[in-house]
């Protein structure tokens, strides 16, 4: 712990070490509350048990945020247990097998649930979705990134950093996971699992139709059926205050090498005096490195959903999204509409299609680097391009509801 807010300190600043620090001592309160309450709950029933492998901490980013926001909604829609590393939510909280595959067998006998919906299949292991399937236990998968295709979900090969354009030639897997001793015939073994469960699955849910007609074309299963649901975002509590003309520019979200953040020192070299913002934690070594650079301030971590607020109160007028690997939704592009501002990132992923769709932003090749983000700023700055910004975007009720709407449609609430 003290070397995690050193560490924070080092790349974000002290303000925001004690931002975090002052959340983690209040998750923790928070789930020891629950854990008292739960220890003195009955077990009562659900139909459904929503399984969050990779946690549900809103610091750990995007899918967790979505995930908390829907929940909340649905918990007055119905009986919700969900089940994330070693506890059970439903009514209170209970320590459980910190083992996935145990720990969803106790959940489900607790429970009596007849449905695992995973909500993420990052460190699932798929073997233990077929089983379950296989004994009778119906299953929905939810997909936020590549993980059924590749271990490294973002699809960024090492030790270059850079995307592998969804590479399938399993000898260039495995010299990108050399540490993992895992051979080809098992990167091969792993996607032939993944397509089993895509196939056998009660159904499957997809944020956007990017990520849809990518596993369609990645498992050659054309006629696969999968369903859209996007993510949704809380619409602000009250009005978003600014501080003037919403002409500053920023970057925000995680700062890692498969989000662009790489790319940001020398962005803002090519920006000369004009300041750059940067929101959000990350890497260290990335964050070090953009605070050496004269023009850019650092506000260093946020809370899930006070990104809006941020950007409105520092007046910033477009946000750069120079993520290197296709995004499959973003939520920090439907914040920064939210917001009122504009984006400006590659031609790359779900953001690149819903800015076609909707406009609120501008594409930049991906070849052209941070040369290609720095001639949209410049044109924007100059007023030569304008955007009008999507009036709105789904909420949380919206993704609740339709989850819902496919529970019933699939027989399992």
């Amino acid at each position: 712990m003290i070397r995690t807010i050193a560490s924070v300190i080092r790349g974000e600043g002290l303000p925001s070490a004690l931002s975090r620090t002052r959340e983690r001592i209040g998750d923790a309160l928070h789930g020891a509350a629950l854990r008292v309450r739960g220890a003195f709950a009955g077990a009562s029933e659900a139909a459904i048990l929503n399984v969050a492998a990779s946690g549900t901490a809103l610091r750990l980013g995007g899918v967790q945020v979505q995930l908390a926001a829907r929940l909340r909604v649905e918990r007055g829609l119905r009986s919700v247990a969900l089940l994330s590393p070693g506890l059970l939510e439903q009514s209170g909280s209970r320590r459980i097998a910190t083992d996935l595959d145990a720990g969803i067998r106790e959940a489900i006998a607790i429970t009596g649930a007849g449905t695992v919906h995973f909500e993420g299949m990052h460190e699932v292991p798929l073997r233990a979705v077929l089983r379950l399937i296989e004994s009778g236990i119906r299953v929905i998968v939810s997909l936020h990134d590549f993980s059924l295709f590749c271990a490294s979900p973002h699809l960024i090969e090492e030790p270059m950093g850079s995307f592998c354009f969804s590479s399938e030639d399993f000898d260039r897997c495995h010299r990108c996971h050399p540490t993992s001793d895992v051979p080809p015939n098992v990167v091969h073994d792993r996607r032939a699992l993944a397509r089993e469960i895509l196939v056998a699955a009660t159904g499957v849910i997809v944020p956007s139709q990017f990520l849809l007609d990518q596993h369609r074309q990645l498992f050659s299963l054309p006629d696969l059926v999968v369903e859209v649901v996007e993510p949704g975002v809380p619409a602000p509590s009250r009005p978003l205050q600014s501080d003037g003309a919403r002409r500053a520019i920023a970057y925000a979200g995680s700062l890692k090498r498969h989000k662009g953040a790489h790319l940001l020192p020398g962005l803002a070299r090519l920006l000369g005096n004009v300041e750059l913002h940067v929101f959000g934690g990350g890497d260290e070594d990335l964050l070090r490195a953009i605070r050496r650079v004269p023009n850019v301030t650092v506000h260093g971590y946020y809370r899930g959903n006070t990104l809006p607020s941020l950007l409105a109160r520092f007046g910033i007028g477009l946000v750069v999204f120079p993520s290197i690997w296709p995004e499959s939704y973003s939520l920090v592009l439907s914040e920064a509409w939210i917001a009122g501002a504009a984006v400006a990132c590659f031609d790359l992923g779900a953001p690149a299609e819903r800015i076609r769709r909707h406009g609120g932003g501008w594409l930049a090749p991906l070849e052209s680097g941070a040369d290609g983000l720095a001639k949209i700023i410049e044109q924007w700055r100059a007023g030569s391009i304008t955007t009008a910004v999507p009036p709105s975007v789904p909420t949380p009720e919206d993704a609740a509801n339709a989850h819902v709407k496919l529970y019933r449609k699939w027989g399992v609430a």
